[in-house]
């Protein structure tokens, strides 16, 4: 197919993930029941959307100097190294090339300084915990912060730490609590940390555009989710959702994860006291289109031309 070809193929799988996808996946009722592969089709369908988004504008871009991909690129590299970059292409075209590469550069760029302040305020906070905080009996990594308010989260990283305050100690029992710790711990083994932040930061560079606010809400659900199911492992199911009942919606601080979560803590309690059946073959399915859509948009650029 042609650059052009490639360039609509491109905008209308970007505009589908980013639209309608967007809009229903967070609706679905089966994402419940397999949190963890839903995860990686919200990974891949971000992925996806952003490669063929710039894609679409890059072939448009760079269409005037080849019908294919590869001589495009050969062309415009010549053309660069022999001081000419825009040498071949119209104004159009040098606007929307000029685009894509503002537009790549800014997603990464946020992604960095994301991830950049979140181990910075991650840090802050491990030295202050550690500096106030006693450690929890028979406990390496947990920490406890003479506060009445029950809270508890982890702070990921290098030195990962648990903390909870004296009102949680106060509020649990010792079955709930070690349900808490297991969820917290959870969230460490799973390194959730890393899976949040591309789409806390590119919330934070496209609060306007609503299927990024959806998708972050999502994603930041499935998490717990999959805490949930992991800490079940060592913990009783009916003892989590009493914990996360009595512990309500307390705060969060930067750069952390908390049992409570900023998702829905009704949903995970219900889906606790009522797990939903599981189904491999929804597994293996939801895994097989989000790697589907991750070739879609490399196999289209690859086949221009073709």
């Amino acid at each position: 197919m042609t650059m052009v070809v490639t360039a609509v193929t491109l905008a209308l799988l970007a505009v589908v993930l980013l639209g309608p996808v967007s809009h229903l996946l967070p609706r679905a009722g089966w994402a419940v029941a397999e949190p963890r592969a839903t995860l990686v089709l919200w990974q891949a369908i971000g992925l996806s959307a952003g490669l063929a988004a710039l894609g679409a504008v890059a072939a448009v871009a760079v269409a005037p100097l080849s019908d294919t991909l590869f001589g495009a690129l050969r062309r415009f590299a010549e053309r660069f190294v022999a001081g000419e970059p825009t040498g071949g292409l119209g104004p159009l075209h040098t606007v929307l090339l000029m685009v894509a590469v503002v537009l790549g550069a800014r997603l990464l760029g946020v992604l960095a300084l994301s991830a950049w302040r979140t181990v910075r305020a991650r840090g802050r906070h491990r030295r202050m915990v550690d500096l106030i905080g006693t450690p929890l009996t028979a406990d390496r990594d947990g920490l406890v912060l003479d506060h009445p308010a029950p809270a508890a989260y982890c702070l990921p990283g290098g030195t990962p730490r648990v903390v909870l305050t004296s009102g949680a100690l106060e509020l649990f029992d010792d079955a709930e609590l070690a349900a808490v710790l297991a969820h917290e711990r959870a969230h460490l083994a799973e390194r959730h940390d890393l899976v949040v932040l591309p789409f806390a930061a590119w919330s934070a560079a496209l609060p306007w555009l609503p299927t990024v606010r959806r998708s972050r809400a999502a994603v930041d659900g499935l998490v717990e989710m999959v805490a949930d199911d992991r800490a079940c492992l060592h913990a009783d199911r009916t003892v989590l959702a009493c914990a996360l009942a009595r512990f309500g919606t307390a705060g969060v601080p930067a750069g952390a994860l908390a049992a409570t979560g900023t998702g829905s803590v009704l949903t995970r309690v219900h889906r606790l006291l009522d797990p939903p059946p599981r189904s491999p073959r929804l597994r293996y399915a939801l895994v097989t289109v989000a790697v589907t859509l991750l070739a879609l948009p490399t196999a289209a650029l690859l086949l221009s031309g073709v």
